[in-house]
């Protein structure tokens, strides 16, 4: 009776060791969205300059840096151009906004305005990756959001020569 109870005891606490390092409830993320959605431009004039802003709020629970790029698509997917790209480096739980302008020169009819946020994990390692802690490979290393504009067309006046 005293060799089960004994055993009993050391189980409890090798449970209670690999229970201490273990996280709990951590689950790293980067949330990325616009600022105002219902304001995003959805009809435009060509070489009018338009505007919206996104957020990136960093809960990865390190210091991380993040690189984004803003590029118009058509709508079969082919890449237009890149409207602009740049880097972030922010804090644990920081935020910040991006204003962007935009002027669009060439003709379209539906374009997809697509802002890709990736994330580099190299800056430091995490506390709490000390513990046992493996790879999620569900864990998206790049985020993306988009709007979908549509180019406004005025009237068109065609002149033509009547005289026979």
């Amino acid at each position: 009776m005293k060799t089960v109870l004994i055993a009993g005891i050391v189980i409890v606490g090798i449970f209670l060791i690999v229970l201490a390092f273990i996280p709990l409830g951590i689950e790293p993320l980067t949330e990325v969205y616009f600022e105002n959605h219902t304001s995003l431009p959805a009809y435009l004039f060509l070489d009018k300059p338009y505007n919206f802003s996104f957020t990136v709020h960093n809960l990865e629970y390190q210091k991380m840096r993040y690189e984004y790029s803003i590029d118009a698509y058509s709508e079969d997917d082919t890449l237009l151009y890149n409207i602009d790209s740049g880097e972030l480096l922010m804090f644990d739980n920081e935020t910040k906004t991006t204003n962007e302008q935009f002027i669009m020169n060439d003709n379209f009819n539906r374009t997809k305005i697509v802002v890709n946020v990736t994330k580099d994990l190299s800056l430091e390692d995490p506390k709490f990756k000390h513990k046992l802690w493996w790879p999620d490979p569900n864990y998206p290393m790049s985020i993306d959001i988009h709007f979908w504009v549509e180019e406004i067309t005025g009237p068109q006046i065609i002149i033509t020569n009547n005289s026979e």
